[in-house]
């Protein structure tokens, strides 16, 4: 019996041995995140019940079209707070904030934004400013604005007022007060400090810290609480940032000082503060963080230790790269010091920003790179300049993922994963007509899904026409509830499609390695059928065609798509492996709403009415309005030869056209 006992208890400890050694040996493994070998980014836990809602703005700002600010006269008006002479009660606030506890200590200014709607024969003031100490009942700033103050009528104009804030004991309260001599918009107002940026750039830190083993920190300043209330998570707002540190202080180990001097040393210390669970902190902070009652101690300070940027990265390279992940890479400017830096440490991702286009930095980029997986790697964040950066990775079998702007993804990639995607509408009989597909652009980049993509998708005529909207494949990891949302908010005319080039934005023409391109698209295949995209958008530089190896591979290794765009603007649709269709769309980058439609006009010239015409026009949102594809779909309603359709169906009739099987997984 005894035997046995200490048999089963030998056995035990071998199995506790080995699991331990498997937890220790495991590549990538961090206490409350899952990154599964397959996997492109990690998984996040689920968030918290209860979110902390915090602005880490390096401004503090009060819009002024809020109506909780205390207002007695006006209105909102869309973008300010609106008060009409004539209409509205003059001698009255159009603005009374009061209780702010959030301006650091020290001189700073408060800036107002204010429009007047015409300029008055006769001169008078027009508003009252004031900042004011509550505790005291004193003015601490104050300005008068008279008519002729402005250089402009209905254009926004700002009035800074310098002032010397008390300490968070002495709250403040913020006064505009309107004559009525005009009529007058207030924007909003806004104060800031260099300790202001300090403490902002302090506290996404804390987020990186707080965030990989529970997600509980979400900053506003992206989208607001859109996504929020898309997803039916839960939040408290944060008066006071200082509050969290009150509240996560026993999950901070320490400080990372970075070097003012040298900038770069930022992005050295937020690689070393998310393998260490520390905070960064500038100079400027420490005597309050590492006195009572946080007590926080210094485990680095940089300061001093580098004379440049190389010698920053080097130190990087031979110090902690090895002890980072290679799976990601992250590329931030020093200068941005929020959004994806809370995600950058969350994963224990090394952080650099160096420019390919300088040899001595891409002599140091190489090394990264040179380490990086062929085929799955990723570049997460942007490049000093787009193309050069994007070549680049490229060359090492790499994909860019445009997000240094994106703010919370480690509460959104641990959203539900389950994705249901929708199903593809039936086609109409393929006749000898044109048929047309509109695509928006832009939607691989992260920062833009979660931040520009609500405004287009809340537009309240949205699934007026047919259209498709580029998203990121890597959504199924990134933020997969976002992505499930979409599905399931998408009218029967909006359809989903993979922007460049799939699993990130590469030029596949460039890879060098035909097994690692393989990879790439493979993956990419899985990505998209897990999200119910049937399109991918592939790009070799913006107006670059695509090669015939490359069709190839996509026809081979994402065999469940419907078809690819390209980039060529020529309109030739090719079919790779009498299996994949591709098309170089007529316009690949469009910029006004005239472009569609000429190309279209354009193409037609030459169409024989004998034989279907296909034709494919993609453009940018930052110029180009949904209410602009609108337009372009009216412009031709009513010519009875063009069809207008989304993508997938559009890819659907040229596989018919080319007479390949309608649905490809069949």
């Amino acid at each position: 019996m005894k035997k046995k006992i200490g048999l089963i208890v030998g056995l035990g400890l071998i199995i506790v041995i080995i699991a331990v050694a498997a937890l220790w040996l495991r590549p990538d493994k961090k206490e409350g995140i899952r990154w599964p070998q397959k996997q492109a980014l990690p998984s996040f836990p689920p968030p918290a019940d209860l979110l902390d809602l915090v602005s880490l703005n390096s401004k503090l700002i009060y819009e002024g079209e809020d109506p909780q600010n205390g207002q007695t006269t006006g209105k909102a008006d869309g973008d300010g707070w609106l008060a009409v002479v004539g209409t509205d009660k003059a001698e009255e606030l159009i603005l009374d904030v009061k209780d702010i506890t959030e301006v650091p200590t020290g001189d700073t200014k408060a800036a107002f934004n204010l429009s007047v709607d015409k300029f008055s024969d006769k001169n008078g003031i027009v508003a009252k400013l004031e900042i004011r100490d509550q505790k005291t009942d004193t003015i601490l700033g104050s300005l008068e604005v008279s008519n002729w103050d402005f250089t402009q009528e209905n254009a926004s104009q700002t009035f800074e007022v310098p002032l010397t804030a008390p300490d968070s004991t002495h709250p403040l309260e913020l006064r505009v007060f309107w004559t009525g001599k005009s009529s007058m918009k207030l924007y909003d107002v806004s104060f800031q400090s260099p300790r202001r940026a300090d403490e902002v750039a302090m506290f996404e830190s804390l987020r990186g810290v707080v965030n990989h083993t529970e997600p509980r920190i979400y900053d506003q300043d992206k989208s607001g609480t859109y996504w929020l209330d898309a997803l039916g998570l839960s939040y408290t707002r944060i008066k006071n940032n200082w509050q969290l540190m009150d509240k996560y202080l026993s999950e901070v180990n320490g400080i990372v000082v970075y070097d003012p001097e040298v900038p770069d040393t930022y992005n050295l210390a937020t690689t070393i503060a998310g393998l260490k669970n520390a905070i960064v902190a500038a100079p400027s902070l420490l005597e309050q963080l590492t006195s009572s009652p946080y007590n926080l101690p210094i485990l680095e300070d940089l300061r001093g230790k580098f004379k440049s940027k190389l010698d920053v990265y080097n130190y990087l390279y031979d110090s902690y790269w090895p002890k980072t992940t290679h799976r990601v890479l992250v590329g931030l400017t020093p200068d941005l010091k929020t959004n994806l830096r809370e995600y950058a440490m969350g994963i224990q991702a090394s952080v650099v920003w160096l420019n390919p286009a300088v040899p001595e930095e891409e002599a140091i980029l190489n090394k990264f790179m040179a380490d990086m997986p062929y085929g799955t790697g990723l570049y997460l964040g942007w490049w000093p300049d787009e193309g050069t950066g994007v070549t680049k990775t490229s060359e090492f079998g790499l994909a860019t993922v445009a997000a240094d702007f994106s703010s919370n993804l480690s509460v959104l990639s641990g959203t539900s994963r389950k994705i249901t995607p929708p199903k593809t509408p039936v086609k109409p009989r393929l006749e000898n007509k044109v048929y047309v597909t509109y695509i928006v652009s832009d939607g691989d980049n992260l920062q833009y899904v979660e931040g520009s993509l609500p405004r287009f998708w809340e537009t309240p005529n949205r699934g007026e026409i047919p259209i498709g909207w580029t998203v990121s494949p890597l959504m199924v990891d990134a933020m997969p509830g976002v992505l499930d949302y979409l599905n399931r908010t998408a009218t029967d005319n909006d359809a989903l499609i993979s922007g460049p080039s799939g699993m990130g934005y590469t030029y596949p023409n460039m890879w060098t390695d035909q097994k690692g391109l393989d990879l790439f698209f493979s993956r990419t295949n899985d990505y998209m059928s897990r999200s119910g995209m049937r399109v991918l958008t592939v790009w070799n530089t913006v107006v670059g065609t695509t090669n015939p190896n490359v069709g190839k591979s996509i026809a081979e290794h994402a065999p469940s798509l419907l078809g690819f765009t390209s980039q060529g603007n020529t309109g030739v649709i090719t079919v790779y492996k009498d299996s994949m269709p591709g098309q170089e769309l007529q316009k690949g980058y469009g910029s006004s709403e005239s472009d569609l439609t000429t190309y279209v006009e354009s193409a037609m010239k030459k169409w024989d009415h004998k034989s279907p015409l296909f034709i494919g026009i993609q453009a940018q949102p930052w110029s180009v309005s949904y209410q602009n594809f609108v337009n372009a779909y009216h412009y031709f309603k009513d010519n009875k030869d063009i069809s207008i359709v989304r993508p997938d169906v559009y890819f659907q009739l040229v596989r018919e056209s080319n007479h390949l099987s309608i649905d490809s997984r069949k």
